[in-house]
């Protein structure tokens, strides 16, 4: 089968190419196009399927699919077979929800995994798991709930969740099922000779209701017998796709990415649904999806604001400078808090407004596209400013300025050269921590440029006011 990039990385047959240019490349060595093009479904989809209780729904057609329980994305009941018989296939059931992401084959792919729940036959000696004839365990319950006396055990399974639908979680109600199912089998005499009847949920193999063992399965999977497949098709087009917005459409705390809640067992023993963040069924530590989500969602705005205020600080500097002959210095100090003032509504006032934002001020997805140049900008600004200041303070005309002083320089220095290796390094590594102290390296650089900046500033001021003073 074709994958997106045989067509979208080379035109094939007239297909669009696809050039990402704003994208890291490593983003595209380690996910799938469908990843970010198909970042929700609307059609619903089964995640659980448990053949171990018998389904209540109504329009169920045939006596066996009463064996089969559909859970829907939601980890809700869903009358999976009620709904075809009413509906059709063709009439698909509309359900919005983000798919669920795994890493298969090295690559991050939006998938649905099923996960099951059934009472299997396991032989001593044999690998894999048998099921028991599905008219057997049909006949099973039926006969219970026409005669409650008889397979009695069944009455202690219960619905636990209040879902209206009975489940197997708990030790008692797995002990139940199984001895059940064993008197079943010897009533029709079914050769269980160095074999035992067993309750399997997912990886996790049951001889009772406390004992288990776990059997293998991929990375990938939820269940090693529930059937997994990638979603191809309802791609979303490049403007709707995840990272219009930049970099927090993944990495942040509002985003689903990381941070949703994805199912690793239907239920625990009180019947709730046993989840974990979405990174780890990706295999990512948690340090280093925090990590990324702190970068973009603190660090990466700090920079941004450092950046604004470095602008309106060398604005007010050059606007002050310019002016210097013309205005006494009450006018200067005067017009450069207005300045001031004057940017900083103009912040206040956009940043919240999402709209009047996109208008007045460089979108996220621009800055985070940009960051390498605007990064080797706020390097080579650094250095220049730090030369600068330094030859000031080496013909000894800022020794009154307690800004410029060493401390100040060895700052500068010392994060240029951190943000420096750090992201040269990044060319030849993926790691993540690398990403983190080029940012904080840019972020401690540009710190102490406006520190130097501002000392600039109260210098100029200071020889104004002495020349003012021996005019007078």
């Amino acid at each position: 089968m074709r994958s997106c990039a045989d067509c979208h990385d080379n035109g094939y047959l007239g297909a669009p190419v696809a050039k990402h240019r704003w994208l890291p490349p490593v983003h595209l060595d380690k996910m799938a196009c469908q990843a970010c093009h198909i970042p929700g479904r609307t059609v619903k989809s089964a995640h659980f399927v448990a053949s171990d209780v018998f389904n209540p729904g109504t329009k169920i057609p045939t006596r066996g699919k009463y064996l089969w329980t559909f859970y829907g994305p939601d980890m809700n009941y869903w009358n999976h077979y009620g709904d075809l018989e009413m509906m059709g296939y063709d009439d698909k059931p509309t359900y919005a929800f983000r798919p669920e992401l795994v890493r298969y084959k090295g690559m991050i792919y939006p998938v649905n995994r099923v996960h099951t729940a059934w009472p299997a036959i396991q032989t001593e000696g044999i690998p894999g798991l048998m099921q028991p004839k599905m008219g057997d365990i049909y006949k099973m319950w039926a006969d219970h709930f026409q005669d409650p006396g008889k397979y009695a055990e069944l009455a202690s399974i219960r619905d636990d969740n209040n879902d209206n639908v009975i489940e197997v979680n708990s030790a008692g109600e797995i002990d139940a099922l199984i001895a059940a199912i064993t008197r079943k089998l010897a009533e029709t005499s079914y050769p269980m000779e160095n074999s035992q009847v067993v309750w399997v949920m997912n990886d996790r193999v049951y001889a009772s209701g406390d004992t288990y063992t776990e059997i293998p399965m991929e990375p990938w999977e939820a269940s090693p017998y529930g059937n997994v497949h990638t979603y191809n098709h309802d791609i979303f087009p490049a403007n709707s796709a995840l990272g219009v917005n930049g970099c927090t459409d993944c990495h942040s705390y509002g985003s689903d990415f990381f941070t949703a809640r994805v199912v690793q067992y239907p239920f625990d023993s009180d019947g709730h649904t046993v989840t974990v963040p979405q990174f780890t069924s990706l295999g990512i530590s948690g340090l280093q999806a925090h990590s990324g989500m702190i970068r973009e969602s603190f660090l990466k705005p700090v920079l941004y604001l450092l950046i604004a205020i470095f602008i309106i600080l060398a604005v007010i500097l050059g606007f002050r400078r310019l002016l210097e002959p013309l205005l006494p210095a009450l006018w200067l100090n005067a017009s450069s808090i207005l300045i001031f003032i004057g940017f900083l509504f103009i912040l206040i006032r956009a940043i919240p407004d999402e709209q009047l934002s996109l208008y007045m001020l460089p979108s996220r997805f621009w800055l985070d596209s940009n960051h390498f140049f605007i990064g080797i900008l706020v390097l080579l600004t650094s250095a220049a400013l730090l030369a600068y200041s330094m030859n000031l303070q080496g013909a000894g005309s800022i020794t009154r300025s307690k800004l410029r002083t060493p401390g100040v320089h060895l700052l500068v220095t010392a994060s240029m050269i951190v943000a420096v290796i750090s992201g040269s390094l990044m060319m030849l590594l993926n790691h993540w921590a690398i990403y983190i102290l080029f940012d904080m390296g840019l972020i401690l650089s540009l710190t102490g440029s406006i520190l130097v900046l501002y000392a600039a500033g109260v210098q100029k001021q200071k020889e104004i006011i002495t020349s003012t003073d021996q005019l007078k």
